[in-house]
């Protein structure tokens, strides 16, 4: 039995207004401030203090040594507005940032739905935005400031723009430049080659991409992308000429061969690409049973095909870390995962039902419960448990977040409980089941979280430790330690890259895992502390 009549248009019981509440739900839930946590929070954090105070716009800092990781156009937004609306403090610093993050994920969640809607399935781009927040990969990618929600925005104009081109060339054209821009804010150059690389493929594969306002659009956006990036790479030669250089072998480095291994890799892509489509990967396997080879009359698919297939392959053969190599392959398995939800037998549609049900249940209660022990102050067994991986946390009872609790659990509760579930409510419950966790545990307990994963007590116990009036030293460059300290403690870290004990500062503050790599002969261990989480030991040090 099928969830719906072939001769019938499904009808939709995630009305307009319940599915706008849910995302809102999700998306400002993103913006719960906290202290900048890893892995690059504070380096974020950092360089975009660094523009501010010090102005320096086209090599990123992290005190006062240049960052090679990331593009600085993805600083440059965030600094452009902080700059816009004179935003200085520490703290407003994180929260602004966090804030305008929050609404470049609102944009990649509704460009997605604007996407999906003109996909070949009925009334799409709910089913899309549903699909999508509900999805793991999206979910760790947005609980945090990355520029990896920059990547995934690129990608989303990228398929918005090939959408357009018969009917707007020019406008597709500026909007797959803005693309290309964005997606080229990575580690490396391999998204961009992807993007470029798809791009010359389309028109060699298919009739349908061989066409004037095609090549118009693609000529338009690669024409503005190669001159935009050029002036960047000529400036950045003039200004910082070593940096340059720098920059340009780590982000021209695709393949990195070092302990390669190629049954490795492939092992690791699988797991890490199906963990990160949950719940999507069942629905794209269904899609591809059902539309076999007829998927590809849908272009815009099409395109997500050929992506999908090219971030697996360099995920294999790039020989790097295989999560930052795959992570947008979470927007083509949401789009291809999208199209037949509405032809999925009642059956299965009841037993993935309860399944989510029974998950996002057994969750909520856990949480609700964990919440109410804590409140009650029992069992002293479980409160030092809960203590014991906090530094120094001091509980605040806050009615606001019970409030806020109980109210996403009566969505929650309201969502489950309608009645003649069919495939698409099903996607509805998983997605407001993902959201009443996500929430109620960011109510509950986002202080005990941060307190976990905060810096700030270290950086202040460490400071009576420290003179500023000289020079410091540290292990490595652009470390953690670099940029915790000096977003907290404006105290800029000089990095020696082989060993402190020749550089010519008097005091250091390091990061180790094991105290017998300081040399204690030549350094006096005048503090030292550690997050009970965190394998690395903090130390800062006294030349004898």
């Amino acid at each position: 039995m099928l969830t719906y009549n072939e001769k019938i248009k499904p009808k939709r019981k995630d009305r307009p207004w319940l599915l706008l509440i849910l995302v809102l739900i999700w998306v400002f839930g993103t913006a719960f401030f906290h202290s900048p946590w890893e892995p690059y929070e504070p380096f974020v954090l950092s360089v975009v203090k660094s523009i501010l105070h010090d102005n320096h716009w086209l090599v990123p800092y992290v005190a006062h040594v240049p960052y090679l990781e990331i593009q600085p156009f993805y600083f440059w937004i965030f600094a452009a507005l902080l700059k816009l609306f004179h935003i200085n403090n520490i703290d407003s610093i994180a929260n602004s940032i966090r804030l305008i993050n929050t609404f470049l994920i609102l944009a990649v969640i509704a460009l997605s739905a604007r996407i999906g809607s003109n996909l070949s399935a009925f009334k799409n781009g709910r089913s899309v935005v549903l699909i999508l927040i509900s999805s793991v990969g999206f979910i760790g990618l947005s609980y945090q400031v990355t520029p990896d929600i920059m990547v995934l925005l690129g990608f989303c104009l990228y398929l918005y723009a090939l959408q357009l081109h018969r009917e707007l060339p020019g406008i597709s054209g500026w909007i797959l430049f803005t693309g290309l821009l964005f997606i080229s804010i990575s580690f490396s150059c391999e998204f961009i080659l992807i993007a470029l690389l798809t791009l010359i493929l389309l028109p060699l594969i298919d009739k349908y991409w061989r066409s004037y306002n095609y090549f118009m659009t693609v000529g338009i956006a690669v024409t503005l992308f190669s001159i935009i990036f050029y002036s960047y790479c000529y400036g950045l030669q003039q200004v910082g000429g070593d940096f340059f250089w720098l920059w340009k072998n780590r982000y021209m480095e695709v393949l990195h061969t070092a302990h390669y291994n190629i049954l490795r890799q492939l092992k690791e892509t699988i797991l890490i690409m199906s963990w990160l489509a949950v719940p999507a990967s069942f629905l794209v396997i269904w899609t591809l049973y059902k539309r076999k080879m007829t998927i590809f009359n849908d272009k815009i698919i099409q395109v997500n095909i050929i992506i999908a297939i090219m971030f697996i392959i360099f995920a294999i053969f790039s020989g790097k870390n295989v999560g930052q190599s795959i992570f947008p392959i979470v927007l083509p398995c949401v789009f291809i995962a999208s199209l037949e939800i509405d032809s999925i037998r009642i059956t299965i549609v009841s037993l993935l039902n309860w399944f989510c049900i029974f998950i996002f249940g057994t969750f909520g209660a856990a949480i609700w419960i964990s919440y109410l022990l804590f409140n009650l102050n029992m069992p002293d067994s479980f409160i030092n448990s809960v203590l014991s991986l906090t530094q120094h946390f001091h509980y605040k009872f806050s009615i606001w977040h019970l409030f806020f609790a109980i109210f996403i659990t009566v969505i929650w509760l309201f969502m489950i409980t309608r009645r003649g579930i069919r495939g698409r409510e099903v996607i509805s419950n998983w997605a407001s089941g993902t959201t009443f966790v996500l929430i109620l545990f960011l109510s509950l307990w986002l202080g005990w979280f941060d307190s976990i994963l905060t810096f700030r007590p270290m950086v202040k116990h460490s400071l009576k430790y420290i003179n500023t009036q000289s020079c410091v030293a540290t292990n490595g460059s652009n470390t953690v330690q670099s940029a915790i300290w000096d977003y907290y403690a404006n105290i800029k870290l000089l990095p020696v890259f082989f060993n402190v004990k020749f550089s010519a500062c008097k005091q250091a503050l390091v990061a180790v895992e094991n105290i017998n790599e300081i040399d204690q002969k030549t350094w006096t261990i005048l503090w030292q502390e550690k997050r009970p989480i965190d394998k690395r030991i903090y130390f800062v040090l006294h030349r004898n």
